[in-house]
Parts: C-alpha cells; structure tokens; sequence
C-alpha cells in the first residue's frame, strides 16, 4: 500500500485510519498527519535549512523523509527493527533521499551534541529515549515527543504515574491538561540533570496522544528557571494537591509564522495558534461544572465565551476538553456573569 503525504510517497504494510491503530512493522496513522504536520510548521518556523535532524525511532520513515524535502534538512532516520528498516530503504529509493539510515538501539547515545532536531515518537511513553536524545541534541535545539502513555499520565493508573513519572495526577475533567503538565515536568527535570533548560514551543493533544516541541538551553540559569516551573499545586481551592507538574506557558507565541503550502492540516494548525495565548493560562474550567454549580443547566460554551468576552475577559475553547473554557475569570464571577440579563 502506498500513501502520499506532504511532498513525499511511502510504501506501508499497514495503515490504520482512526487511533493509535495496533503495534506492529512500519504502520502508518492516519490520524497522525496532524503531529507530522506540526514537526514540519516548528522546524520550519524556528530551523534554517542545512541543519541536522534524527528521527530516533522512524517506523516507516514518512516522518524523517518529510523533513528531509519539506525542510532542508539533513536526516538520520534510525530504526532498529529490521523489518521497518526494509520499508525505510524502499521509501528512501521512492523519493530520491539522502538521508542516512541507522540500526541503532535508540536508547544509545547518538553523537554528542550534533543534532538540531531530535524527533521522539514511540508507540508508548518516550521516557526510556530522553536521555540519549538530551545528550546528542545541541544547545538550543529543538526536540519533538509523542507519548501515547494517556492511560499513566492522566490518572487512569495513579500508582503507575507516581513511579514512572514521579508525580501525582488528576482524573476529572482536567486530567489531560494535568497529564501533559506532568509529561512536561517530567521532561524538564530530566533535561536539568543533563544540563539544560527548557522552553515549551507548542502543545498538542490528539486524542489520544501527547505531543510536545520544546527548546533545550544549556546553563545554570536556564536549569534554575525551567524547575521554577515545576510545582506541586491545589488550584482553585478545591481540588487535592497535585503533582508536580508544570505551571509555565504550554506555547510559545509565534506572531509572524508561515505555514507551508503542501500541509494538509493547515486549518488545524490555525486554530491551534489562535488559542494557543488563552492555553498558557493553567487550567480551565468546564461548562458542565458551572452548570452543577447552577442548578443542572449547563451553558453553552459560545455562549458562554462570548459573556466574558462582553465584560472584559479573555477567554477561549481549550484543546483539552470539547466543553472546557480557558479564562482568567473566577468561577463565582462566572456564574454571575452567567445570571445577568443580556441587554
């Protein structure tokens, strides 16, 4: 089966249309054009051309060979299951690459601060390839991770989250917000211990999957900063204590971006950036909540958004939630906001 996607053509054993589909050789998702679409806007948008990139676990290779035509990179994809790696050949030849093709063990050490780009898409969580991709990145590069790990990251399993991830986990309607924070932390303090800080560039929640572009900077300066942003916290007032986690921005807010022609998921990518201001805000609240809290009618969110809009507050749909609202209004102002009549 072949498959067209951005300016390249791969050759796959298996495509999924929906979900993270099942693990096996070199299969392609749908689904996540999305997350291919966004490695390629930040490369674009924060990386010159002629710089080097590693795909650290490239599958079918779709992902390292786009950034190869799309962005002017120069591209290692490493794969070490030889089955893949016969997929990667084979697209290589499709589209006339030159990017070169490993068999490493992806939690080795690459070369030590050679690359610019590191891309970590597991099927699974990326903890066990931070390392080796925080030694072979370089001082301010970038780094892209996917973590399919939704289950231990928002408090499905509060006890594998503690011992993976080392921190505490919400399980109502905050759970994925809470759960990227804790990817976050997570990664910043495995980023100090290698002497680095981080700078969160763009977030993104697909359903079900986390993915996160950041920005590594090395220093003391930048470490103390970065673990500034890592906190135990009760937000609200009425929640337990959660925890650690990040409280800093989730964006970083890019005012003159370009996006490429050849993206599919161009639309997508606007909407993103446009609530990108609103998400750097921690937390959010629910409609569903607000309505509990009002007598079981629930407000509906355009609504809602275009209240606080009218009394000067910021406020905007979240990612994270289809009935979730990002604002810096408090839920008391809210409801009685909610209780005044429209002119």
């Amino acid at each position: 089966m072949r498959v067209k996607e951005g300016l390249v053509e791969a050759e796959l054993p298996v495509i999924f249309d929906k979900g993270p589909g099942k693990k096996s050789t070199a299969y392609y998702s749908k689904s996540q054009v999305i997350s291919r679409d966004l490695t390629i806007f930040i490369i674009k948008n924060y990386l010159k051309n002629g710089k080097n990139a590693l795909d650290l676990l490239g599958g079918s290779g779709i992902r390292g060979f786009r950034i190869e035509k799309e962005c002017n990179l120069n591209v290692t994809i490493n794969e070490r299951n030889k089955e893949a790696l016969k997929y990667i050949f084979k697209n290589r030849d499709i589209n006339n690459s030159n990017a070169y093709i490993t068999n490493f063990n992806a939690e080795r050490q690459f070369p030590d601060g050679y690359y610019d780009y590191i891309d970590i898409d597991p099927y699974g969580s990326p903890v066990p390839f931070l390392d080796s991709a925080l030694k072979s990145i370089k001082n301010n590069g970038i780094i892209g991770v996917t973590s399919t790990d939704i289950a231990n990251l928002a408090g499905t399993y509060p006890h594998k989250t503690f011992y993976l991830y080392h921190s505490t986990p919400e399980s109502n309607y905050l759970k994925h917000e809470v759960g990227t924070r804790i990817l976050i932390s997570y990664i910043a303090n495995r980023a100090a211990e290698n002497g680095f800080g981080i700078i969160p560039l763009l977030t993104y929640f697909g359903g079900y999957y986390y993915r996160i572009f950041f920005r590594v900077r090395k220093g003391k300066k930048w470490v103390m900063n970065t673990l500034s942003y890592v906190q135990e916290i009760n937000k609200m007032g009425y929640w337990r204590k959660i925890g650690p986690l990040w409280i800093g921005n989730l964006h970083e807010i890019i005012n003159n971006y370009k996006i490429p022609e050849n993206i599919e998921k161009r639309d997508h990518i606007i909407n993103i950036l446009k609530i990108a201001p609103y998400e750097n805000l921690l937390f959010f609240y629910s409609t569903e909540e607000i309505g509990k809290r009002m007598g079981g009618k629930m407000p509906k969110i355009d609504y809602l958004i275009y209240k606080l809009r009218f009394n000067g507050y910021p406020a905007s749909r979240t990612q994270f939630s289809p009935v979730g609202i990002k604002t810096t209004c408090t839920l008391p102002k809210i409801i009685e906001i909610l209780k005044m009549k429209d002119l």
